[in-house]
């Protein structure tokens, strides 16, 4: 009986190899350019470099691992660029994925804001050499074979993202091209068009007490690439100008888990952690999954170039 429940917690693990087309970070609202393009840039203040490291399921052979590097800031008056680079692991199956962002942005009046945004990305899917030894191997099984050598293509998404005083909303349309090669080649997940995928986010930064506590809440909406759709909530307080900063999270859906971080910011550094469990059987078989972001925030110089500007002093 407890092979076979091992077996079973295997098979989920397998399953959320085949889920991780989008990462699913836990602090996106840390870093949204990992759910939506167009928010690279949003912030006209500073540039901002962040490290992301998550490891789900611990203690559980051949979970996943994912490490991000992202940049995104502005440049001119409206525009935004960033780029991405991150490596999943799980088990055999090795990932890795690098991503260009560029937005354009238009403030509609004082207190609105809207900006859209395009990414274009490259993916590198492979196997270890390590399941050759394996005494599972078949020497004629090509699908294993050509999958050691690895597979590549490329991918795009878009987004649209706005801000209305304290409150922001987002929409993404990931796996573009993905979906419709699918489509093209009847699979499962080409069926219901290009924009059959998608990702809204909601949220707001509430400042009290002259900013000396900050309420974050927000929630988001996946419906990705093979996995099911999930709801994430999220509550995150900062206090003394974010020297300490807290929160909860709650998901439903492709895994129900709850979970909290801490964290703080000193300077332009900011670190947080993050832990969350599975509420379900599967949980009795790991040690719960850690996260961790580690951002650097750099303002932007006054000098910066505004090609539009050049040619008004005309």
């Amino acid at each position: 009986m407890k092979n076979l429940l091992i077996i079973v917690a295997g098979l989920f693990l397998l399953q959320t190899a085949s889920a991780q087309e989008e990462a699913i970070f836990r602090q996106y609202f840390l870093n949204p350019m990992l759910v939506n393009p167009a928010t690279v840039g949003a912030d006209r203040e500073h540039h901002n470099l962040n490290m992301n490291l998550r490891t789900a399921f611990s203690s559980f052979t051949g979970a996943p691992k994912t490490y991000a590097l992202t940049y995104n800031g502005p440049i001119g008056k409206q525009v935004g660029v960033g780029g991405m680079v991150y490596s999943e692991n799980i088990a055999d199956i090795t990932r890795f994925r690098a991503q260009l962002a560029y937005s354009m942005g238009i403030q509609i009046n004082e207190d609105l804001k809207v900006r859209a945004g395009l990414s274009l990305e490259y993916q590198r899917m492979s196997l270890s050499n390590s399941v050759i030894d394996s005494e599972l191997f078949d020497p004629g099984d090509m699908t294993i074979q050509d999958n050691i050598d690895g597979r590549r293509f490329f991918d795009t998404s878009l987004g649209l993202y706005g801000e209305y005083k304290d409150i922001y909303f987002g929409y993404a349309a990931p796996n573009l091209i993905r979906t419709v090669t699918d489509e093209i080649a009847e699979l499962p997940g080409g069926q219901g068009g290009s924009f059959k995928y998608y990702i809204l986010h909601a949220g707001g930064r509430f400042a009290i007490n002259d900013n000396k506590v900050k309420l974050e809440p927000s929630i988001i909406l996946r419906n990705v690439r093979n996995v099911n759709t999930h709801v994430d909530v999220s509550m995150m307080a900062s206090f003394l100008n974010e020297q300490f900063i807290t929160g909860a999270m709650f998901r439903a859906g492709a895994g129900n888990s709850v979970g909290f971080l801490l964290g703080t910011k000193y300077n332009t550094l900011k670190f947080i952690y993050s832990y969350d469990i599975l509420v379900e059987d599967f949980q009795r078989y790991n040690g719960g999954s850690h996260e961790i972001t580690v951002g650097f925030e750099f303002g932007r110089k006054d000098g910066s170039f505004d090609r539009s500007r050049k040619y008004r002093d005309k």
